[in-house]
């Protein structure tokens, strides 16, 4: 983590307003007495199922306002009149904030006993996103909550879960794997240009599939233009950390409800193949 004196720089406080630092904090406060309040140390995580819940709905509240936009959607239970999508402005990969927030993912797997699984089944506690405690050491749960910052996470918004499995999987972690992610500014423009043009009130009914999802490299850029999306994939890792990657970012994809106003999604079917010289009667082949 960076030294105390560069902290201001690298968080950029300057560009809130105190009365905006003063609601985070007492927004933070007030989510935590769902878990009865915040972890007083770090032996308390086990203890409170959800304990990022509070940071990260009070700092995506000050930054780009997407929980609070989709939690008014569920409880109205519609999208009408639910306004546009609050855009995320994804970062470049090679600012310094970018590389310090990808400085201390790294930093949490530097650990001898870390492992990515491990990291993840403690990010998805921290986000009651799984209902099972961690089975790490104390000292590993130390160790990742000393070094965990939620907000360098949120204040640059990118596809970093896809980088670190990559660079784990490089380093030998189920080197059988073989995980190459889309890389992610090829998978914005891939999503810009899909809807260019399009009107935004349409596009966010629609809904938006990714087969093979990975870490969620296609998903995130998505989330700027639907609120529906499925996906799946053939890595169990992979999909834990895109689960991650969806509450941090995109929680319509993390949490999604039962809400009208989306268009029908007419189902793609499996049906007997036109048989011809290159085609058997006994294949099947998909309807549109």
């Amino acid at each position: 983590m960076p030294k105390q004196e560069d902290k201001d720089n690298l968080y950029r406080v300057g560009r809130f307003s105190v009365e905006q630092l003063e609601k985070l904090s007492q927004s933070v406060v007030s989510c935590a007495q769902a878990i009865g309040g915040l972890p007083k140390n770090h032996q308390e995580v086990f203890e409170k199922r959800g304990w990022l819940l509070p940071y990260l709905f009070s700092y995506d509240d000050l930054l780009w306002g997407r929980w609070a936009y989709w939690t008014d959607i569920l409880q109205k239970g519609s999208l009408e009149g639910s306004g546009p999508i609050p855009k995320i402005e994804w970062k470049n990969n090679h600012s310094k904030a970018s590389l310090e927030t990808v400085k201390m993912l790294e930093n949490c797997l530097n650990h001898h006993d870390a492992s990515i699984d491990s990291f993840s089944d403690w990010l998805l506690w921290g986000m009651a996103a799984s209902n099972e405690v961690p089975r790490i050491s104390e000292k590993l749960n130390e160790h990742y909550y000393r070094k965990f910052d939620l907000f360098l996470v949120l204040d640059n918004p990118y596809d970093h879960m896809s980088y670190l499995l990559c660079d784990q999987t490089g380093k030998g972690y189920k080197s059988g794997l073989g995980y190459f992610p889309t890389p992610f500014s090829v998978a914005e423009m891939l999503v810009e240009m899909t809807n260019l043009g399009g009107d935004r009130e349409d596009l966010k009914r629609k809904t938006v599939l990714d087969p093979s999802v990975g870490c969620g490299a296609l998903l995130l850029p998505a989330s700027n233009y639907y609120l529906r999306g499925y996906a799946q994939d053939i890595s169990s890792i992979a999909l834990k950390l895109c689960r991650i990657q969806m509450y941090w970012y995109a929680p319509w994809y993390a949490c999604p409800g039962e809400v009208s106003g989306f268009d029908a999604v007419k189902p793609i079917q499996l049906v007997p193949a036109t048989a011809n010289k290159n085609v058997s009667s006994r294949q099947l082949a998909f309807s549109f």
